[in-house]
């Protein structure tokens, strides 16, 4: 019960202060409407969280992507790496190849030869000791460049295929790491997956809500729309609508209702200006179909340029400037003003609307002793007849 009486009384303050002549109603739609912006604002709280683990999860799927290029980029070195070697396995049986050709060749040719008969008949016919030594070095380095040869064909051969197998062993190893690799990368990409769902979803309840609130202030000032919008209201209810909905703009979320209340209050401003603006009064006319104007009169000094483009100036032996609503006299028609004398209506305020005539002077003390008082004003001249 004692809740109820607060939400009363909270409703009878905001229609005191805003001079609101809403229905009871309006109470439970602020109420709604101050609860689903609640609501708003957690979902908002939810969605910045999300949005903070998803960007989160890309910095790690770029990392990832990262590891995954560099991993594929030392793959493709190594397959390059392992086909070099393969032809160089290759290039390697070929030389062994033909140093076992050229071998065998070289023993087939001393085996027809008799080529113990002639190793023999070759050491026995040297001519001394020393040639002796030396046919037996010669003999002796013929073999050994022989089995040379082929141990170091051996030997890169060896070398080739320890090389191959590591580096089969290495891209072996570099291909399982891919696989935890885009086993990793799948997983986080699943994450995200997941929060963006979670994101949308959230997006989803928080336009849903939001479509609420909008709903419920567009009902909040539709009431005062109407009385501005309706040909038969006062302009005292037009101005108690204005100050409502300028009490209400600054609790307003959606653009587009405050679009609506801002348009209100300017034509419910519109509308009391004109209201206030005192009638024009009809000209009589001359006998040249030049018109006179009963007007109320005021005074100014100072300012640099008139409306026209012209330097304000009083004369009394001349033509002075004062300033016109041209809507009832158009700038630059020369006119006669009772009690001030002939001036061009070359100027215009912010305060000269209807029949209003501000006349220059060329002090202050001028305008203080001028004051305020009922002229005729009477057209000499329309701009162009003169």
């Amino acid at each position: 019960m004692n809740k109820e009486l607060k939400l009363i009384a909270s409703a009878l303050a905001l229609c005191v202060t805003f001079n609101v002549s809403f229905p009871v109603m309006a109470a439970p739609e602020n109420t709604s409407i101050d609860q689903h912006k609640v609501k708003y604002q957690e979902l908002n709280t939810e969605i910045k969280q999300i949005n903070e683990k998803i960007s989160s999860l890309d910095v790690e799927i770029e990392e990832i992507n990262q590891n995954l290029e560099e991993n594929n980029r030392k793959i493709e070195d190594t397959k390059i790496e392992i086909e070099n070697t393969k032809n160089l396995l290759i290039q390697n049986e070929k030389e062994m190849d033909e140093a076992q050709n050229k071998l065998n060749i070289r023993v087939r040719s001393l085996y027809k030869s008799n080529l113990t008969s002639n190793i023999i008949l070759f050491v026995l016919n040297s001519e001394s000791f020393s040639d002796l030594f030396n046919r037996i070095h010669s003999v002796s380095k013929i073999i050994s460049l022989d089995k040379e040869l082929m141990k170091d064909i051996d030997e890169k051969k060896e070398k080739l295929e320890q090389t191959s197998e590591s580096l089969k062993k290495n891209e072996d190893e570099l291909n399982s790491l891919n696989e935890e690799i885009s086993k990793d990368l799948a997983e986080v990409e699943s994450k995200k997956s997941e929060q963006q769902s979670a994101l949308n979803e959230l997006n989803e309840q928080k336009n849903e809500v939001f479509a609420i609130i909008e709903a419920n202030e567009k009902t909040l000032v539709e009431h005062p729309l109407s009385i501005i919008n309706s040909s038969t209201s006062s302009i005292s209810q037009i101005q108690d609508a204005v100050n409502t909905l300028e009490g209400l703009l600054p609790q307003l979320t959606s653009s587009y209702v405050i679009g609506l209340a801002q348009d209100g209050i300017y034509q419910g401003n519109v509308i009391i200006e004109e209201a206030n603006t005192p009638p024009v009064a009809p000209p009589s006319l001359d006998e040249d179909g030049k018109a006179t104007y009963q007007m109320e009169s005021t005074a100014y000094t100072g300012g640099g340029i008139t409306a026209i483009g012209l330097k304000p100036i009083h004369n009394p032996n001349g033509i002075s400037t004062v300033a016109v609503d041209p809507n009832v006299i158009p700038l630059g028609s020369k006119v006669h003003v009772s009690g001030y004398g002939v001036a061009i209506a070359s100027d215009t305020g912010g305060a000269i609307k209807g029949n209003i005539v501000d006349v220059y002077f060329n002090t202050h003390s001028e305008c203080v002793s001028w004051g305020r008082r009922q002229v005729e004003v009477t057209i000499l001249a329309y701009p162009g007849e003169w």
